[in-house]
């Protein structure tokens, strides 16, 4: 599996219910969360990115 970003590993670590619901999720769509959060070259994008992901992870 791809790394995952140290920004979507701190949003995760920092919200255990969306890290359990990441952990739930079939492999090829955490691949797409950490492509999404990783490609950004910005670390402010990053880190957007990673809180946006936490916010999709509890809505659904």
């Amino acid at each position: 599996m791809t790394e995952v970003p140290r920004e979507l590993a701190d949003a995760l670590a920092a919200a255990p219910d969306a890290a359990a619901l990441f952990a739930a999720l079939p492999p090829s769509h955490q691949r797409e969360y950490t492509k999404w959060v990783a490609e950004a070259k910005k670390p402010e994008t990053r880190v957007s990115r990673a809180g946006k992901t936490v916010a999709r992870l509890r809505t659904h």
